[in-house]
């Protein structure tokens, strides 16, 4: 392996940190900056034809289109509830049953995020103007809308990260997603410890990081008890549900559904309802998922899935149709909210799209003409994992979820990651004579927690609050957290798998 396209390789992650962190560029600026260098990158380094590079990042554009159009209900939804004051009134529905300001924000940043996420719903456009309706500042809301849900995000989705590393690995899906469930306690735990950093002084006092280790280890042993005993699919949506009910109880111990609240609820109730059904009932899923799909082949090695009456936008643009009627918007003012709408997600609905193209041009350097065969030794991703083995020797495993971090990091999908790197988890773990299941479930879990340090999920979360243009300042505090925390779990590995 060439050392010097080793260290090259690693230049994306150096430039968007860079720029992030110390010039403070805008998701977009990070975006446009950060594509057009994996282009140059991928044809004057690693013998990709522009053509190539070009078409892998149209792919990523397409592949990209749903969380796209999540974006744009997303934002949608929460103009109209936020101009409607439903966000207001269910925020303070929230702190008559948490209590005070730091259960309040305990239970939407781990209860609801986590629910959501277990369910199929992207948290962020539901959760992140929750917390900043609830008093949060733009940035912390935004940050804590991913760090809410990114310890235990392997298990959550309904189960779907661990069923894609069972498939890509060929290991037991239970085995793995056990072992994943171990692995994500000690991330959510710091996730959890770093939320009273985000939120404003003096909120909880000296209760504040009592109070987060408390609901980590609700979260976190909830869904390993789950997993375990109920099933995969559901663990991250008990553990969510587990915390909104240990909130309540340390809090008021009461939510009362008097005053028109279960109006504001209708979206969010008919979302959960919708997502959980087409994740959970056999046929609904079969039908939703597999033949109700539409397949796109704009390269020949990867094919576009696109699952309309699966997918969370679908369902999140009908409950915009919901709470229309319910408050009762007229024409005009309906028509204000979405203008202003369409115009604050412009900005991140081109960050995410030219992010996806980024990513997908990264992962298909060293691809010939066609794509017909691959030159392993200038394809970026292979020659890093390769160079992690050789370079780190027996303490790989320390390596393995900072490596699941970086794929996040450069492609903003944890799924992604698992793509370019859980096979190799195989074959390292019998080189190094220890265990396939506990790297490759590692992986996932470093994979996750590089949600909180991708331009592309923080691109999500800003415009649903104000912050569009302040995604470098989040960034300055989320990639260290998300490095520390990828490599504590990696230690954990190292020591007891």
């Amino acid at each position: 392996m060439n050392t010097g396209l080793f260290l090259l390789s690693w230049t994306p992650v150096v430039l968007l940190t860079v720029l992030a962190v110390f010039l403070r560029c805008s998701a977009l600026e990070l975006s446009i900056y950060g594509f057009f260098f994996a282009l140059v990158l991928a044809v004057g380094f690693y013998e990709t034809p522009l053509t190539v590079g070009l078409l892998a990042a149209w792919d990523g554009v397409l592949t990209t289109l749903p969380l796209l159009l999540v974006i744009v209900a997303g934002i949608l939804l929460s103009s109209l509830l936020m101009a409607t004051g439903s966000l207001t009134r269910i925020v303070e529905w929230f702190k008559g049953g948490a209590g005070d300001a730091l259960g309040r924000n305990m239970l939407i940043t781990f209860g609801v995020g986590n629910f959501m996420e277990g369910t199929g719903v992207i948290a962020e456009p539901v959760v992140a103007p929750m917390l900043h309706a609830a008093g949060v500042s733009p940035t912390g809301a935004a940050a804590l809308s991913i760090i809410g849900y990114a310890g235990l995000m392997t298990l959550e989705l309904a189960g779907i990260i661990i069923t894609v590393l069972a498939l890509v690995t060929g290991l037991p899906v239970r085995d793995l997603g056990l072992a994943a469930a171990w692995l994500s306690i000690p991330a959510t735990l710091l996730m959890a410890l770093s939320v009273p950093f985000f939120l404003p002084k003096g909120t909880g006092g000296g209760r504040g990081l009592a109070a987060a280790l408390a609901v980590g280890l609700v979260l976190g042993f909830t869904a390993l008890g789950a997993a375990t005993f109920v099933g995969l699919p559901v663990s991250g949506s008990l553990a969510g549900l587990a915390v909104i009910l240990a909130v309540v109880l340390c809090g008021s111990g009461r939510l009362s559904f008097r005053g028109g609240i279960l109006r504001d609820l209708a979206p969010f109730l008919f979302l959960i309802v919708c997502l959980f059904s087409v994740n959970s009932i056999p046929f609904l899923k079969s039908l939703t998922f597999e033949r109700l799909s539409i397949r796109v082949h704009l390269i020949p090695v990867h094919t576009i899935t696109f699952r309309p009456f699966f997918s969370a936008y679908l369902y999140i643009f009908l409950a915009c149709l919901i709470a229309t009627g319910l408050q009762r918007v007229p024409g005009d003012r309906l028509r204000s909210i979405f203008r202003a709408a369409f115009q604050k997600g412009g900005r991140a609905f081109a960050a995410m799209g030219l992010f996806g193209a980024m990513g997908q041009v990264i992962s298909y350097t060293g691809y010939l003409p066609g794509f017909e065969n691959l030159d392993s030794a200038h394809n970026i991703p292979w020659i890093i994992s390769q160079g992690l083995v050789r370079f780190t020797g027996e303490f790989y495993p320390v390596f393995v979820p900072f490596l699941g971090w970086v794929g996040t990091f450069l492609t903003g999908y944890g799924v992604a990651s698992l793509m370019l790197f859980s096979q190799l988890q195989v074959q390292a773990a019998s080189l190094l004579g220890t265990s396939g299941i506990w790297l490759a479930a590692a992986l996932a879990v470093g994979s996750s927690i590089g949600s909180i340090s991708s331009p592309f999920k923080i691109a999500l979360a800003t415009p649903m609050v104000g912050a569009v243009g302040k995604e470098g300042d989040i960034l300055r505090a989320t990639i260290p957290l998300g490095i520390a925390a990828s490599f504590l779990v990696g230690l954990v590995v190292w020591l007891f798998a």
